[in-house]
């Protein structure tokens, strides 16, 4: 049994002001566009109390569930969230990240803190932080369309 602590943070520059990445992240077609895997399922209810679930594809052996708890909303500013991801309704990972929007030069400056509990070996924090930075990429993709 172990237990990992860890904190990242990613920051992207979008050219999009930030009312528009507040929503891709907001509005749940828009999110599920960049967020979601092939197959997988997703819900979100966001509001300062909602809940947000994205599964894996129906076949995948590993039943892989993230689920987001949302503590804070900033209306184009701030977002806060607890999560927790699981595979095969195993704890991998829980952790708290805050995202903050901040205009710039005709765009959006977006960082994103994490701060993450690893347990026993189901996820190291360097896979975290590098799939955290891959949905941000198809975040600026999905804002360039």
């Amino acid at each position: 049994m172990t237990v990992k602590h860890a904190t990242f943070t990613l920051e992207r520059v979008y050219s999009a002001p930030p009312e528009r990445v507040f929503a891709a992240w907001s509005d749940p077609a828009a999110k599920a566009g960049w967020f979601t895997v092939p197959g997988g399922g997703h819900s979100l209810d966001f509001r300062v109390g909602g809940r947000e679930v994205t599964t894996g594809p129906p076949d995948d052996e590993k039943r892989m569930a993230f689920t987001s708890n949302y503590a804070d909303i900033a209306e184009n500013e701030r977002i806060v969230y607890a999560s927790t991801l699981s595979a095969n309704d195993v704890p991998a990972t829980v952790s708290v990240t805050t995202i903050l929007f901040e205009a710039e030069a005709g765009g959006t400056r977006l960082t994103l803190i994490e701060q993450g509990t690893f347990l026993d070996g189901h996820e190291e924090p360097s896979w975290r932080e590098q799939g955290t930075g891959d949905w941000l990429d198809k975040l600026g993709k999905a804002l360039t369309r």
